[in-house]
């Protein structure tokens, strides 16, 4: 196991590294085949805890509802643990409590990628990227800039961003909201989709009139995802 955490992540990058790390250990010990013996399920959930007091600590996360759940279900581990002396697991309730936590540290990850995407370059850059198998010229009318600039952000290279910053940034909230149930292009559709809920328009229309006043209900729609009824008919996948 790879973690071993002292010190508190402090910045961005750091805090998505780390929180990275424990998914990923948290996950491999839920492979029935990497059953551990007790010394080293010890072993693991030492090194597990110190990983998450040090996000738990961090000036980012150390008021936030999701560090202090992941700081119970590291409790709740400790009492099936030292419930289960020959680590058996017999009820499956230490398996059941790493499950718990691994949603929570996805959560996090997908919190800290929702954080970032609210500066309008980091979002440009994040819908040029999600977006990868979408033909540049489409992003460009989505994000109202051009497929130059579009294609600079695919590779990186985001300056400061002047023109449509509230909208760019929005997009990029609503393609953050999609993409987990829905394909890039089903992503592009949903922008031209008719909305029962926005009377027959479609999300684009309703963005480009003010994206100040239609983040709300776009960005309701989205969280709704594939769910959300239409009039068009538009096919998401």
């Amino acid at each position: 196991m790879a973690i071993l955490v002292l010190e508190p992540p402090t910045t961005e990058a750091q805090l998505r590294e780390h929180a990275e790390e424990l998914a990923h250990d948290v996950e491999a010990h839920l492979d029935p085949a990497s059953r551990a013996q007790p010394d080293a399920r010890q072993t693991f959930f030492d090194e597990l805890r110190a990983g998450v007091l040090a996000v738990a600590k961090s000036p980012a996360w150390r008021a936030h509802d999701l560090a202090r759940e992941l700081l119970v279900l590291v409790e709740d581990l400790r009492d099936a643990i030292d419930a289960d002396p020959e680590a058996d697991d017999p009820h499956w309730r230490q398996r059941e409590v790493l499950q718990r936590m691994l949603v929570v540290l996805q959560a996090m990850t997908r919190q800290l990628d929702h954080d970032a995407i609210d500066r309008p370059e980091r979002a440009a850059r994040f819908v040029a990227e999600r977006l990868a198998d979408v033909e540049v010229g489409e992003i460009a009318r989505l994000l109202a800039t051009s497929p130059r600039m579009v294609a600079n952000y695919r590779r990186g290279e985001v300056g400061q961003l002047r023109r449509n910053p509230d909208r760019v940034t929005l997009v990029g909230q609503l393609v953050d909201e999609l993409q987990y149930s829905m394909t890039p292009r089903g992503v592009l559709l949903w922008f031209d989709a008719p909305m029962e809920a926005l009377r027959g328009r479609t999300p684009r229309e309703v963005l480009d009139e003010d994206p100040r006043a239609s983040r709300g209900p776009l960005m309701s729609l989205a969280r709704g995802g594939r769910a959300q009824l239409d009039v068009g008919g538009v096919d998401y996948v």
